[in-house]
């Protein structure tokens, strides 16, 4: 019992500490801060990266439910984030007919021209466009994918040379009632995730976290295409089975085997709410 009390222990130190390496000094492969002009041009280049963003996002067709996807890559300092978001919305959009209705918010310096930055006040402008003049609230769904570390209650946001104000489970319910959208899906790819869960869960509200809210997930090494709960969930579970909740059924298995075979501290991942969903039409 010692020995696997002290194993627990001993790894979830390193986690911490190598965690608060990578926040510390972002990208140990780019570590050069952005200059404060650059940061600046980021900045201003915002509100028309948006406009231009969701400009084409396409409006549902009359008596048809659709499927609207929206991707959120927080943490800018491991390029893992971003080729995670980016892989997903190609999944949604080839296999869950969402091309025209998807979007994707990206913090890392590969992006910074093009895309805009995954902060609280850009997903906020999102989720009122969709919600207030795209979506028809009624009958259409949202599936909102954020990846990103994260620690209880809070979901990191970051990019060397910037600062960001970070996202809360409270900040989150108070954007999407705002918004309107009723039929959401969330999931939530981050450390201690299922902290979400509480605030966010409801009938009309399908949440799912890679993490317990008191433990830790794995795979956010900036060399890897897939975190683990990525991985399983988006690019193996949701490849072979198109329901939300078997697919999550399966991916907590294979986690379950991953962090087994790794001797690794189970990261427990969740699922509540959404009840009165049923299984949305998709136009495929």
């Amino acid at each position: 019992m010692f020995r696997l009390v002290h194993a627990a222990s001993i790894w979830r130190l390193v986690t911490c500490l190598a965690l608060a390496v990578v926040l510390a000094c972002g990208n140990v492969a780019s570590a050069t801060l952005p200059k404060r002009e650059d940061v600046k041009a980021t900045l201003t280049r915002q509100p028309q990266l948006l406009s231009d963003l969701v400009r084409d996002l396409q409006p549902p067709t009359a008596g048809l439910p659709q499927l609207y996807f929206v991707g959120f890559a927080g943490f800018g300092g491991q390029a893992v984030f971003k080729r995670e978001v980016l892989a997903v919305r190609q999944l949604f959009d080839e296999r869950f007919g969402t091309r025209g209705r998807s979007v994707a918010l990206i913090n890392h310096e590969s992006t910074l021209n093009d895309v805009p930055l995954a902060t609280v006040s850009n997903l906020n402008h999102v989720l009122m466009h969709l919600g207030r003049r795209v979506m028809d609230t009624r009958q259409d769904t949202l599936f909102l994918f954020l990846t990103s570390h994260g620690d209880k209650g809070e979901l990191t946001i970051g990019l060397p040379g910037f600062h960001f104000q970070q996202l809360t489970p409270g900040q989150l319910k108070t954007m999407l009632d705002d918004s309107g959208i009723r039929r959401r899906v969330i999931v939530i790819s981050a450390c201690h995730s299922g902290s979400f869960i509480r605030a966010l869960a409801n009938p009309t509200t399908l949440v799912i976290t890679a993490a317990r809210a008191d433990r830790s997930s794995f795979g956010c090494e900036d060399r890897r295409r897939w975190t683990y709960f990525g991985d399983a969930y988006f690019n193996q579970a949701l490849r072979q089975d198109m329901s939300f909740t078997r697919a999550f059924d399966k991916a907590r298995r294979l986690i379950t085997l991953w962090e087994t075979t790794e001797k690794m501290v189970p990261s427990l991942p969740q699922m509540a709410g959404g009840e009165a969903l049923g299984a949305p039409r998709l136009n495929q």
